[in-house]
């Protein structure tokens, strides 16, 4: 019993060695599940970082494809651009000739223009002087007329003095009358010989008004030729500028289109590059694969073995319960051996033979749990060296995936940056063709415009020039009507002059009465003629009011489409304005594309550098798939701790049943002790009783009661040794429930 005492105290000081073990291994192990919780989330933030990497790679690859087809089109565009950059050479060639040849042909216009102008002016000068001389001779007649008026007083008063014939009087009367009639026709022929002074005078006046005019619009003209001229010039020597600006343009987009070739060479040694890295990486994965699929089947195995110890734990917490329901059972029978006193020594040995079965079972659980303990820790320091190293591998990816991001955000950007670059490099092609194709409608509109003003100019050139061959004409046939009605009136003086030279005469008289009817006759011709030359004068007038209108009219449009050529030029030059801006911007955009290149080239290694760092990182992954694997043989050993937490509480609890039922039993056997105690004291009384009993009876029969008294003797041992053993019983059970103690505090914590 010492030797139990002992044990059980060992065994008491072990459990509490062993609660405060396990209560610093709960400590532990929570820490690495919250670092292994905390391993697996950084894990599938890892592998998620990494499937992203995967789709961001075959982005770049759809990326660099793109670009690839972007490459092509602008190597068909900038083909376009140089034919139609040649196309644009021949037309400024041909709009060249074509200028210096309308040039020549305004230069011979204003030419013949010139002497047109010198031919008119020449014209108007003898007209003027024809007018001048028109002017002496209307003189001339009026004094000549003057001299007959006076001459016709003179016959008047001679044939007033010669009343001697009425015929003679008769034909004074009529030639009175005639003479009224031709003073009629003189002063009504005064008043349009004013009226058409009046008419010269205003001819003259706006002939003048229209030399001063031509001049000024033939001033105006040769600044207008001269400005162009010099428009021109500028115009020439800027398209020289644009062709040399173009050349450079031209061997700048050499220079990219060789620089794009290399690029498209590098690309296609990283593309292959890359797909020896991935086969490298799906070569890695399948045997990843194949290790993982190992490690799970050793996993597995080590789980079976670990079941087969659960079901043999399970099987011997069974059989802990049989034993106690055996207690129970021989409780039963102690309480029936209460009542029944000759099994008592039976059902007390089968106690002690269980008690002593159960201390084994105690003992043989106690040396399980600390090899288990031991197997534990082992598997624990193994785990936590693992956890360390997948620690130091993960940080070390992190900052590898954290700089891949970094390189993966810039190629990025460089990316989009390329992508903006070609967009506006498409839209500046566009913008150049649509400049282009207007430009080249504009200058056909204008050479159609050109064309259709020299036309016009011409045949107004031409009706000018026929006006005033018209006009001409016109002054020369009444030039010609002036000087027969001059000879006319010569006449009509010599015949008047005759007519008073013969005036004594009768026969002569009535010859002069047959001429003076002719005279009539002939002066109402020369009214007629008078009246029609009127008429075409006011004709000629109206026509030349017509024609200077038209004239100033066709003067205005002129004037007017100088002015819309002006606005079209200098709609022109701000125009060229814009494009020397755009060029300037497209040099600025080939110099940002040639430091764009550069930065692809720079991206390029760093591709390079990226396809080495892909290679360390399908190390890395097999080093993280190796990691994975062991944190899911970690996961796995921890749900067999949790397992085994689960089966130990159990067993603790199990245990802790087990004390309670002791200690019930205890109880029940302090209180058999109790009734056995109360049993001895009236064996006591009994003995005392028999004793007295027995001295009755020796003293009646000696021999017989020392017998009785042997038997009594034997009987009175019996009850001493049931009176001792309960004390000891009770010691031991003190003793145990002493021992039992942590299982309670297990149970209170």
């Amino acid at each position: 019993m010492d030797k139990v005492c002992e044990v059980l105290d060992e065994a008491k000081v072990e459990i509490e060695k062993l609660k405060a073990e396990l209560r610093a291994k709960t400590d532990s192990l929570e820490n690495l599940k919250r670092s292994l919780n905390a391993q697996v989330n950084q894990t599938q933030e890892a592998k998620i970082k990494s499937e992203k990497l995967d789709q961001e790679l075959l982005q770049k690859a759809d990326e660099i494809a793109e670009t690839k087809s972007l490459y092509k089109d602008l190597k068909g565009n900038l083909k376009e651009q140089d034919s139609i950059i040649k196309h644009l050479n021949a037309a400024n060639d041909k709009i060249r000739a074509d200028f210096n040849e309308k040039i020549k042909k305004f230069e011979d216009e204003k030419r013949g223009l010139v002497l047109a102008l010198e031919e008119a002016n020449d014209k108007a000068e003898n007209q003027e002087q024809q007018i001048c001389e028109y002017r002496k001779e209307i003189e001339s007649l009026k004094s000549c007329l003057s001299v007959s008026k006076k001459k016709g007083l003179q016959t008047e008063m001679k044939l007033k003095l010669s009343k001697e014939l009425s015929e003679r009087d008769d034909m004074f009367q009529k030639l009175e009358e005639e003479k009224v009639k031709l003073e009629d026709q003189l002063k009504w022929k005064k008043e349009q010989f004013k009226h058409l002074e009046e008419a010269y005078e205003k001819l003259k006046g706006q002939l003048k008004s229209s030399k001063k005019e031509w001049e000024m619009e033939k001033s105006t003209l040769l600044d207008e030729i001269s400005s162009l001229q010099t428009k021109l010039d500028s115009q020439i020597r800027i398209s020289e500028d644009l062709q040399h600006q173009l050349q450079t343009c031209h061997q700048a987009l050499a220079h990219v289109e060789s620089q794009k070739k290399r690029l498209e060479i590098e690309v296609s040694d990283f593309r292959l590059q890359l797909d020896s890295a991935s086969s490298e990486y799906q070569g890695a994965r399948l045997q990843l694969d194949c290790d993982r699929d190992k490690d799970i089947a050793e996993l597995r195995y080590s789980l079976k073995t670990k079941e087969a110890c659960i079901k043999e734990a399970k099987y011997q917490t069974e059989k802990l319960e049989q034993e106690n329901q055996e207690l129970r059972m021989s409780l039963k029978e102690l309480q029936e051996a209460q009542i029944q006193e000759a099994g008592a020594s039976y059902s007390q040995s089968k106690l002690r033979t269980k008690l002593r079965n159960l201390e084994q079972t105690h003992k043989e659980c106690a040396l399980t749990l600390k090899a288990r303990e031991a197997e534990w820790n082992s598997q624990i320091e193994q785990l936590t060296g693992d956890l360390n190293s997948c620690q130091s591998e993960l940080e070390a990816k992190i900052t590898a995936l954290e700089e891949l991001q970094m390189e993966l955000e810039t190629s990025h950007s460089i990316t989009v940056e390329m992508r903006f670059l070609n967009e506006e490099m498409y839209v500046m092609q566009l913008v150049l063709k649509q400049g282009i194709s207007e430009a080249q409608l504009k200058l056909a509109n204008y050479k159609d415009e050109m064309d259709l003003i020299n036309k016009e100019k011409e045949g107004k050139i031409f009706q000018l020039m026929k006006q005033l061959e018209m006009r001409d004409d016109a002054l020369i046939s009444a030039q010609k009507e002036l000087t027969e009605e001059c000879e006319k009136a010569a006449c009509l003086m010599s015949k008047m002059r005759e007519i008073e030279s013969y005036g004594s005469n009768k026969e002569l008289q009535h010859s002069l009465q047959n001429e003076l009817d002719r005279y009539k006759e002939m002066l109402e011709e020369s009214t007629n003629c008078q009246q029609i030359l009127e008429e075409k004068l006011l004709q000629m007038e109206s026509d030349s009011k017509e024609q200077l209108r038209e004239t100033h009219e066709a003067l205005d449009i002129a004037i007017n489409e100088l002015d819309e050529k002006i606005c079209e030029r200098s709609e022109m030059e701000f125009e060229l304005q814009i494009w020397k801006s755009i060029v300037e911007r497209l040099k600025n955009d080939l110099e940002e594309s040639h430091l764009t290149r550069k930065e692809l080239e720079a991206s390029l290694l760093a591709q390079v550098d990226v396809g080495e760092s892909l290679k360390q990182e399908v190390v890395l992954l097999e080093q993280e798939s190796i990691r994975r694997e062991l944190e899911s043989i970690v996961i796995a050993n921890g749900t067999v701790e949790r397992k085994l937490k689960m089966e130990n509480e159990n067993l603790v609890e199990n245990v802790t049943k087990l004390s309670l039922e002791k200690e019930n039993l205890l109880a029940f056997v302090q209180g058999l002790f109790d009734r056995i105690s109360e049993f001895s004291i009236a064996d006591t009384q009994l003995m005392d009783m028999l004793r007295s009993m027995e001295q009755s009876f020796e003293i009646n029969c000696p021999g017989m009661n020392m017998k009785k008294g042997d038997e009594s003797f034997f009987d009175v041992k019996e009850n001493m040794i049931i009176q001792v053993s309960p004390t000891s019983r009770i010691k031991k059970v003190e003793a145990i429930s002493d021992i039992r103690s942590p299982f309670k505090e297990l149970n209170s914590c």
